[in-house]
């Protein structure tokens, strides 16, 4: 780790919302790195109320501590831990995101010799050693709408979905985005944008969307081929049983969906999104009306409801709403 007058290598940023054990293995992990990197870790608790805070400053005292009296989303504290960032690289580590021995120093010094590379992700595994989508590719519209409807085929050009799973992931390979369960980038390439994560978000999103800007400059976003373990949608998951009713994960994903394509592309993509989420649920009203599932119908017609109030609640993706 570091003292306060070090030059900083690299700045670890940790999110968590009452996942005390989680968060105790994933600083375990970084604390087992081989790396000779001078490193910090800042780790926000978005108002845990299982014991996280204490837990972090008896086990790890060397961690930058940011206590949320609320839960801020994992964006805005992000956003927040990002005020107090002092490497030369920054590295978005999720709380169920577990590095090996070698992951810090490996991908650190892959960007030290890759100036080229703004974003670096690694490969992502699940403790069964399972891959996981790890070099992403962006996705319009029409590709959210043929993942949904089961159409993705990587052989056929205008078939192609987000993810590539048959790709040899063994070697280092060019995509558009990684997950920001482990994304490292440039503290100096977020500083030129003048922002880190987009603050309209509260969660979802963020990935991408930090991607697309990065890679809009000119900059790469590649894969590096050494494991990160991540179990996946355990903050989530917790805050989703508090806030069950305000903010399920659909509203949540929606809203960042519709800003996103505001943002970085334009007010006919959200359009056109939108009209691509209504056909997808009217062809499921259809099949469900044939197999009598008067559940699923009601489902249906609600999640049209909620595609249509969160596009009037965002201005058409102008605004965040949570």
């Amino acid at each position: 780790m570091s003292s306060t007058n070090e030059e900083i290598d690299l700045s670890i940023i940790v999110v968590a919302y009452s996942v005390k054990e989680l968060v105790d293995e994933c600083f375990t992990a970084v604390r087992n790195s081989t790396d000779n990197l001078l490193k910090e870790i800042i780790y926000v608790d978005n108002g845990s109320t299982d014991g996280s805070v204490e837990m972090v400053k008896e086990k790890f005292p060397e961690v930058v501590i940011i206590e949320s009296p609320t839960n801020l989303g994992f964006i805005r504290a992000n956003n927040l831990a990002y005020t107090k960032a002092r490497g030369k690289y920054i590295l978005m580590l999720n709380s169920d995101a577990f590095v090996g021995t070698e992951s810090l120093q490996k991908t650190c010094d892959f960007m030290e010799q890759h100036t080229d590379c703004g974003v670096l992700g690694a490969r992502l595994i699940g403790r069964d050693g399972k891959l996981q989508p790890s070099a992403r590719y962006f996705f319009s519209p029409w590709q959210n709408f043929i993942v949904k409807m089961g159409w993705s085929n990587n052989n056929i050009s205008w078939l192609k979905g987000v993810d590539n799973m048959q790709q040899d992931h063994s070697r280092i390979l060019e995509c558009d985005w990684v997950p920001g369960c482990y994304l490292l980038t440039r503290k100096k390439i977020v500083d030129e944008m003048g922002f880190f994560l987009r603050d309209d978000f509260f969660m979802y999103f963020d990935d991408i969307d930090i991607c697309y800007r990065i890679k809009k400059k000119g900059w790469k976003v590649l894969f590096y081929p050494n494991d990160v373990i991540h179990l996946g949608g355990a903050n989530m998951e917790k805050m989703d049983k508090i806030t069950e009713k305000d903010l399920r994960v659909t509203k949540l994903h929606l809203e960042s969906e519709y800003i996103y394509f505001r943002q970085n592309y334009n007010l006919l993509y959200v359009l056109l999104d939108f009209s691509l989420i209504i056909l997808f649920n009217f062809s499921r009203i259809l099949k469900k009306i044939f197999l009598f599932k008067k559940k699923e119908i009601q489902e249906g017609w609600g999640n049209i409801a909620m595609a249509t109030s969160i596009l009037i609640k965002t201005r058409f993706g102008n605004k965040s709403i949570h």
